[in-house]
């Protein structure tokens, strides 16, 4: 037994003591959503549009993460109307600011190591980094918008009184605040551990500070980050928003 079979082992037996019987909902959603990103790879084999195949993974992604494992109940219908409405405004930010930012493709540290290697690929860099950046942005988009409809939800269940507008969106407003802090961290203890090695790399390499700051690696993995909080800050008080809105709308909550 090898190191990755044990550590699956006490995984799935960790997730049944704690969840019990939806753990099987949790567990199958994680191997449901392993097949999904590697028909993404072969679809991207095949030559499928980037964009269209991105935007398809991340629908069917979000959809088994938040409809499958959690149920289709009223806060996985908001979070999940929320994610994808504010995920296609975000799409049109994202894709015309990466093309001018110009961040996809190699860095020239890697140019001896990719020479012997066939670079006439059918897809994209620019296409794929922007791919990249959107998948990785939806897992935050997923988890924060999940954590604000089910905090707002339970805000409203649990009224004493009749609930105005302002005040549920105020209320709910303070748990955004709260989580947004640790959200952003999150983020930010990602970019560190990703981002060390690649510090170390150009140590290893004698590249100066300066260089290593304004490299295409470094850029990148800074910029991945920055727009991914940025997405995220904006992306919490428009949940907030949004559910505020649909429950008052609707005067109903079934969880």
């Amino acid at each position: 037994m090898n190191v990755l079979t044990l550590l699956l082992l006490l995984f799935v037996l960790s997730t049944s003591l704690i969840l019990g019987k939806s753990a099987f909902y949790v567990l199958s959603g994680l191997f449901i959503n392993t097949a999904l990103f590697l028909l993404f790879i072969f679809l991207l084999h095949l030559q499928f549009s980037v964009y269209l195949v991105s935007l398809l993974y991340i629908l069917a992604n979000s959809l088994v993460t938040l409809a499958y494992v959690n149920g289709w109940t009223e806060k996985t219908k908001i979070a999940f109307y929320s994610m994808v409405l504010f995920l296609f405004l975000l799409t049109i930010i994202f894709i015309p600011l990466l093309q001018a930012l110009a961040i996809h493709g190699f860095p020239t540290q890697e140019f001896e190591e990719l020479s012997v290697m066939d670079l006439n690929l059918p897809i994209r860099f620019s296409e794929l980094s922007v791919s990249v950046l959107l998948i990785g942005v939806s897992g935050a988009l997923v988890d924060g918008s999940m954590s604000i409809a089910s905090a707002t939800c339970e805000l409203f269940r649990h009224k004493e009184k009749e609930l105005t507008f302002q005040q549920l969106f105020r209320s709910s407003m303070t748990v955004v605040k709260s989580i947004l802090n640790s959200t952003v961290n999150t983020l930010l203890f990602a970019f560190i551990s990703s981002g060390i090695a690649l510090i170390f790399w150009y140590q290893d390499l004698s590249i100066p500070w300066q260089m290593m700051l304004n490299s295409k690696d470094f850029v990148s993995e800074l910029m991945i980050i920055l727009l991914s909080g940025l997405g995220v800050a904006l992306l919490l008080p428009f949940t907030s928003l949004v559910t505020s809105w649909y429950l008052l709308k609707n005067n109903t909550f079934d969880s």
